[in-house]
Order: C-alpha cells, then sequence, then structure tokens
C-alpha cells in the first residue's frame, strides 16, 4: 500500500519543483505553473522496507478553496507548502489550513517552508523562531536538495509506525 500524499499552497511557492526534486531527483530553475495535476510514485527504504509514496502536485491557488475537494479525498498526508521568500504567501496560512482540516478532516497536515537558499541566516533564524505564529513542520530547498529526503523519509517512517 502506498502512502497517498498531496502538495498544495499558493502559486509561485515550489510545490513543482518539490514534486519534480523528489520524484525525478531534479531541479529546473525555470518556472512552469502546474494546470491540473499531476501525479507519480517513488520507491524508498524506510528500516529495511520499502514504502511507495504517491505524490499528487496539483495547480497553486492563492485561496484552497479553488482547488476541487476530491483532490484533498483519501489522501494520507497534506503537504501545505509556503515560500519563504515571499511574505505575501504567509497571509493565506491560517484560513487556508482552518479549510484543508475542514475538508480533509482523516488526512495530516505538514506545513513546509520552502526556498531556505533563498534566506539569510537571520531572516531563516527569525521564521524558525516563531516570529510568524506559523507553526512550520520543515524546512527545505527544493533548489538545494536540503532536507528533502529527510521530510519524505520521516513521513514513510511515521507512516508505517501507525
Amino acid at each position: 500500500m502506498g502512502i497517498e500524499i498531496i502538495l498544495t499552497g499558493s502559486f509561485g511557492v515550489g510545490k513543482t519543483s518539490l514534486f519534480n526534486r523528489f520524484i525525478h531527483e531534479e531541479f529546473t530553475d525555470k518556472y512552469y505553473g502546474t494546470i491540473g495535476v499531476r501525479v507519480n510514485s517513488r520507491e524508498i527504504e524506510i528500516d529495511n522496507s520499502t514504502a511507495e509514496i504517491k505524490l499528487w502536485d496539483i495547480a497553486g491557488e492563492v485561496n484552497q478553496e479553488k482547488v476541487p475537494v476530491n483532490y484533498f479525498l483519501q489522501k494520507h498526508i497534506i503537504l501545505y507548502v509556503i515560500d519563504l521568500n515571499r511574505p505575501f504567501t504567509f497571509k493565506t496560512v491560517p484560513f487556508d489550513l482552518n479549510y484543508l482540516k475542514e475538508v480533509a478532516p482523516q488526512s495530516q497536515i505538514i506545513v513546509v517552508g520552502n526556498k531556505t537558499d533563498l534566506l539569510n541566516d537571520i531572516k531563516l533564524h527569525e521564521i524558525k523562531t516563531g516570529k510568524l505564529d506559523i507553526n512550520f513542520n520543515y524546512f527545505v530547498s527544493a533548489k538545494t536538495n536540503e532536507n528533502i529526503d529527510d521530510l519524505f523519509h520521516s513521513i514513510a517512517k511515521d507512516f508505517s509506525v501507525v
């Protein structure tokens, strides 16, 4: 059985870059907006066993209410991605998280701060110490591959314990 994970968040936060980094182990600086949905899977090794992660990449929206609700149904994990370098992506976080909890109460929501490579150490420290009133679960960079494997391995390990 695979772990169903969906990437969501505002447009341009790096969902497709995370998808490509994890699934294809590649990154491009070119921006291609996602139209509709892309789905692919990858197997990873966890504690001497194999876990299949099925990853959904959906078009970004400023308001998650515009995303078809059925995309979120039957997903084990929702990765809500935020661009750490673009503060306007922080504004809809409380509303979006409440909405996601409402439409997909069975899903675990993980808040991921992306693009750590674009921040200096001071700004990153401010964000990590709670200056934004957002509870981030992970800080990653799809560009540099920072913490991408840790994120998905941790999900797979936690999921296999459940």
